[in-house]
């Protein structure tokens, strides 16, 4: 009875928000009206429940599926904010029922690197090179709306059904995308362009504040554009399936799924999104998933026989689908891929500016150990109004992940990330091996070995500041779960004269 009341209550508010706003206008619209009462609706609904799994399951297929659509059919800086919304209730929604127990609160292990990330973002707002309170909103805005999924991850993923759950998620998500990608390099870039005013921003470039140039590459005369599948930039459709793959190897190489055809296809629609999203980083990033799924297999004493097959089963599918594509689109698709195998191509097209870039962080740090100020790197650059990043006279380069966190938060910030990146990985390296259960240890490999190709991934690109950046924070909270947590006893049985390791106490994990 509790809880109809409760969905009731949730559909009038936005009824009576409706109502409001037809009785005000002269000229009401409809379907944008029905359109805010589903959305207040779906937030409310975000807030009042204590179904996580579920309300995370949704913000994801968002995330995946929806977010990018909407912000190149409305080409508005407002339809970006839609996707901190639901975050912002889901989160509040813990906080709520947190101070409602008032019980004591212990944070989880390595929270102590999220606590001072945050600290130093935050701080930046004084920087003396951050320019008004719009940049302030900006540079916040990027660098902290993934940090609550490091906390939805130490609080749902605490079984091995969970981990399932995941990665078919990230599977589904990543075959819509693969799928879309295919069909958006099937039609002309004019085509592309005519599906709203951000596709057109994207194929042609000089989107409003961003700068960007068009997402396009010839081959042999003939213009081809970079597919943007589900997202909101060329190449998202890869970096999605990069993100998905090591998650269904692991379903795979565990052999605890029934329906592992299934399995099969989401990995078919992943290496599908790879290959056709025109984009050299990914699959740079699909061999380093290949190699360190091996690598770490044999570190945390899964079965190679396995694991070898899996990834055998993996190449063919990739050649099949390479095969297919050329047979049908011709071999122009993949030419900004073939770059790969000639350095003198590589120097050509960005690759060289890129390493350059990367080169000059620990001089740019000497020469601004507090950075270039919030808000002047990134997707919000031109929030504002667009700013002119110099240091000494010279304009600051660089695209990657690691740069946008020296020119935003400094070096504080880009000390602390590099801290807890390397953390996790040593947590995984260290202790994988002692997780009693193979099946367990098989989901928890997957889900490091996407963490390392995420972090290699963002040598070449701004990862923590785009929607692949939300894994960033939840890897670390699964792992601060299941290897330094609360559910280290679950995972290496019980450990003799070692205390439990602090977390949010079971109480409070239920009450949440």
């Amino acid at each position: 009875m509790h809880d109809l009341l409760v969905a009731a209550a949730s559909l009038v508010v936005p009824l009576a928000l409706g109502l409001a706003i037809t009785l005000s206008s002269p000229r009401p619209n409809a379907l944008l009206i029905l359109g805010l009462m589903i959305g207040v609706a779906f937030v409310v609904v975000l807030l009042v429940s204590r179904r996580y799994e579920v309300t995370l399951m949704l913000l994801a297929l968002y995330l995946g599926l929806l977010d990018g659509p909407i912000k190149l059919e409305a080409a508005s800086k407002a339809s970006s904010g839609v996707r901190d919304v639901l975050i912002i209730a889901i989160a509040l929604g813990m906080i709520m029922r947190l101070v409602v127990r008032k019980g004591r609160i212990r944070l989880p292990p390595l929270s102590a690197w999220i606590v001072a990330f945050v600290a130093f973002v935050l701080i930046e707002a004084l920087n003396p090179k951050t320019h008004g309170i719009l940049k302030v909103v900006g540079g916040w805005r990027q660098l902290l709306e993934w940090v609550p999924f490091f906390y939805f991850g130490y609080l749902v993923v605490r079984s091995k059904q969970r981990f399932r759950q995941l990665f078919m998620l990230l599977g589904v998500i990543a075959l819509l995308n693969g799928v879309v990608g295919a069909v958006q390099t099937h039609i002309s870039p004019g085509s592309l362009a005519s599906w709203g005013p951000g596709y057109s921003g994207l194929v042609h470039g000089g989107q409003e504040g961003t700068g960007l140039t068009g997402r396009t590459f010839k081959s042999n005369g003939v213009t081809h554009a970079r597919p943007p599948a589900l997202g909101s930039d060329s190449g998202f459709g890869g970096g999605v399936g990069v993100l998905a793959l090591p998650g269904l190897l692991a379903l795979l190489a565990a052999g605890k799924v029934r329906r592992r055809w299934l399995v099969v296809l989401l990995a078919l629609g992943a290496v599908l999104g790879i290959a056709t999203a025109a984009s050299r980083t990914s699959v740079v990033s699909a061999v380093v998933v290949l190699l360190s799924f091996g690598g770490l297999s044999l570190l945390a004493g899964i079965r190679v026989g396995r694991a070898f097959t899996v990834v055998v089963v993996i190449v063919a599918l990739a050649f099949g689908v390479v095969t297919v594509l050329t047979g049908i689109e011709g071999s122009g698709i993949f030419a900004r891929q073939e770059t790969l195998t000639s350095s003198s191509e590589l120097q050509e097209h960005g690759a060289g500016a890129k390493e350059r870039s990367l080169g000059q962080i620990p001089s740019d740090v000497v020469r601004a150990p507090l950075g270039v100020g919030l808000g002047t790197a990134g997707s919000v650059g031109g929030f504002g109004g667009a700013q002119k990043v110099e240091l000494e006279g010279e304009k600051v380069i660089g695209g990657s992940a690691y740069s946008l966190l020296w020119k935003e938060s400094g070096a504080p910030g880009l000390l602390i990330w590099l801290g807890l990146t390397l953390n996790v990985i040593l947590l995984g390296a260290a202790r994988l091996r002692k997780v009693k259960d193979v099946e367990l240890r098989t989901y928890l490999l997957g889900a490091i070995v996407a963490f390392i190709a995420l972090t290699i991934q963002g040598l070449s690109g701004p990862t923590l500041a785009v929607t692949i950046g939300a894994f960033l924070w939840f890897v670390p909270g699964v792992i601060s779960y299941w290897l330094a947590g609360d559910g280290r006893e679950e995972a290496f049985g019980t450990v003799p004269g070692r205390p439990q390791a602090p977390g949010l106490t079971p109480a409070a994990a239920g009450a949440l």
